[in-house]
């Protein structure tokens, strides 16, 4: 009634390893009444094979829910990194506005970021704010998030990893570009993003906003 598997396409070559999981995946399909307790270190395989996923941090339970619900609304930094490549990017600021439930983020990347709370939140506050490379875009007419200089590209066929260097920040943003961007290394660039895509957290690591609305 009940299959443990203890990370078992570690050990595969990357082909195997993705034709084995689609193998374990119609495997679940076909006992739907039985129990698979699935334990990996690779978010992809917990993303792609699991109903509930259970992220684990130092013998504690972070948070426990649906691929999609760890996805779109992480309980922590930890989590919010854990789940999603590249990692979610992070950036320290501090709440320059409180209005009607939604607060203004001042941060070094660059531009003010304002999003909705529903909860009331000190100015002054130190948070982070959270912003997945994919939910990223080159800037149009709006305010950009973030302004930089492209330090390094990694080209992906469909996509791009652009990384950008912010001033004040000790590590890059990374965006997920569609790879039909022409861009070159030491490009300056503007990155925007939907407000409903920014999560934000407390100076612990902690959710301070509620779920996205996507």
């Amino acid at each position: 009634r009940i299959f443990l598997f203890d990370e078992p396409l570690s050990n595969l070559d990357a082909a195997l390893r993705v034709a084995t999981r689609i193998e374990i995946a119609k495997l679940k399909q076909s006992m739907p009444s039985t129990t698979m307790i699935y334990v990996t270190h690779d978010q992809v395989e917990a993303m792609t094979l699991a109903d509930r996923i259970v992220v684990l941090k130092d013998g504690g339970i972070e948070q426990v829910g649906s691929p999609q619900d760890l996805y779109r609304n992480p309980r922590n930094v930890f989590v919010a990194q854990f789940i999603g490549s590249p990692a979610m990017n992070i950036v320290p600021g501090d709440v320059a506005a409180v209005a009607d439930g939604c607060v203004t983020v001042a941060h070094a990347g660059g531009q003010c970021a304002e999003l909705f709370v529903g909860s009331e939140i000190p100015k002054g506050h130190r948070v982070q704010l959270g912003v997945r490379p994919e939910d990223l875009a080159v800037a149009g007419d709006g305010t950009p998030l973030f302004t930089g200089a492209i330090a390094h590209i990694e080209h992906l066929g469909e996509v791009q990893l652009v990384h950008v260097d912010i001033d004040l920040l000790d590590r890059p943003v990374i965006a997920k570009l569609s790879g039909n961007l022409t861009l070159r290394r030491g490009d300056q660039i503007a990155l925007a993003a939907n407000p409903s895509t920014l999560h934000l957290f407390d100076e612990a690591g902690e959710r301070l906003n509620g779920p996205a609305q996507h």
